[in-house]
């Protein structure tokens, strides 16, 4: 009976219990900022700053695009004759051998061909400013995907501060406990020993039974003490000190101001990580369907290009009309329309991006769905948690009351033991309820400040 009227809470929040008296105490905040050197947020912000660079690729595609190649090579020896079989370089109607093979080679010369060819978009109906749109919005993305495991693990860190303080007053109710049964184990072992007092054998036996059993419950959860640091250890990451507790402030009932829920529903709307997450996501894909859509239309660009060959055995004639590849130097800027031809394909990638688009869409729909269920279902946990504690604060303070009058009638002999054992029960079982309730209240409010993506539930 006495185990069960002892009940805290569930085996994961007892294992929060207070650290050494040696760690350092950290307040909720200082814990929060500890734990955002937790490697899932330095991935996120990884993840943001590789979308910030496909937004600053997706610009640079204004700029100029082409190649360049150079070669060097031996030099081949070719020589002009004119139409009396003399070497004229002026008036050159034969060459030495027909073309460049190995054995007319010279390999103590050099002959080098550089070919640039740019090409600069001038307008290319709308196709640059699309994917910088969908790279934004995939920017935007990664930073609400950011801020959400932010938000969880601010959570996590609230569930851990607020678990290892209600731990804390726990092992304080069990020692106050403790010493009320210590007194009346004396009062009996007193009244035994003289045979003096109604106090008996059983009386004594019904006393070290509630005394194993609040010995057993602090062992308990001084074991799962290193399991707890462990835990918060984890949440914050690798850079968390060895040891952790918390600070000392009051372990009390926060004030909950009494607002409809629709007011939390408004908030989820404009602050929530993932509605905004959804509304990028829903914009990225309308991007990238534009995108596909506009790639069915051609692009006017200016093509330019150059191209220098020297070949030091290699002659050069001077007519406009030879394309001479030994020994050249052109260069020219002209205007083009590049033209698509495989529509077929690219117009069914664009059904198929526009198609996505609207699932997208969809799915965002069914989302918000979802996200003010989680705000009704942490309001209600709420609203439930504070008529809860304001209940459980009336029967602790009754069972305060009550376990100090009987107290004091025991020891003077006016009370039974099992009045003592009874107004014990009651006392410590509505005590931990009302910690228990208390530790409630701060979960249900930090997941409706999750839910609703405020960032301190104190401003709720």
């Amino acid at each position: 009976m006495f185990k069960r009227a002892l009940r805290i809470w569930p085996v994961v929040l007892v294992a929060l219990a207070a650290s050494p008296a040696s760690a350092k105490k950290y307040t909720l905040q200082e814990l929060i900022d500890l734990s955002r050197a937790n490697p899932l947020l330095q991935a996120g912000a990884a993840a943001t700053a590789a979308m910030q660079a496909q937004v600053t690729e997706a610009r640079l595609n204004w700029l100029p695009q082409g190649s360049i190649l150079s070669i060097l090579a031996p030099s081949p020896q070719q020589e002009c004759f004119n139409s009396w079989g003399v070497h004229d370089v002026n008036q050159c109607v034969t060459t030495s051998t027909p073309e460049a093979t190995l054995s007319n080679v010279s390999w103590t010369h050099v002959f080098t061909h550089t070919e640039v060819q740019l090409i600069q978009p001038i307008w290319d109906f709308g196709k640059i400013s699309a994917g910088v749109a969908a790279a934004k919005a995939g920017v935007e993305v990664s930073r609400q995907k950011e801020a959400g495991t932010r938000a969880d693990m601010e959570l996590n860190v609230r569930k851990a501060y607020y678990g290892l303080k209600l731990a804390r007053e726990v092992l304080d109710t069990l020692a106050e406990g403790a010493g009320y049964v210590e007194d009346a184990q004396q009062h009996i072992d007193k009244d035994l020993a003289k045979g003096t007092g109604s106090s008996t054998v059983t009386d004594r036996l019904r006393l070290r039974t509630v005394h194993a059993d609040l010995d057993a419950r602090t062992l308990e959860t001084k074991r799962l003490q290193t399991l707890a640091r462990d835990s918060l250890r984890a949440i914050i990451g690798p850079q968390a000190p060895g040891d952790i507790d918390v600070d000392e402030e009051e372990f009390e009932p926060p004030e909950v101001v009494n607002r409809p829920v629709t007011y939390y529903e408004d908030l989820a709307k404009v602050y929530r990580p993932e509605v905004k997450l959804l509304a990028a996501g829903v914009k990225a894909k309308q991007a990238l369907a534009d995108l596909e859509r506009r790639k069915e239309y051609p692009d006017l660009i200016i093509v330019a290009g150059a191209v220098i060959a020297r070949a030091q055995t290699v002659d050069n004639p001077t007519n406009a009309f030879y394309s001479h590849y030994y020994n050249s130097t052109t260069a020219g800027v002209a205007a083009g329309l590049r033209i698509p031809l495989d529509l077929g394909p690219r117009i069914a990638r664009s059904q198929r991006a526009a198609r996505e688009a609207d699932e997208v869409g969809y799915q965002q729909s069914a989302a918000m769905s979802g996200i003010l269920l989680e705000v009704h279902k942490a309001f209600g946990e709420v609203s439930e948690a504070r008529d809860r504690v304001a209940s459980m604060e009336k029967g602790q303070k009754a069972g305060k009351a009550w376990i100090s009058a009987v107290a004091q009638n025991f020891a003077l002999g006016l009370a039974e033991t099992r009045d003592f054992s009874d107004a014990l029960i009651a006392f410590f079982g509505m005590r931990t309820r009302y910690l228990q309730a208390v530790y409630d209240l701060d979960i249900a409010l930090s997941s409706l400040a999750r839910a609703t993506g405020v960032q301190d539930f104190k401003s709720l």
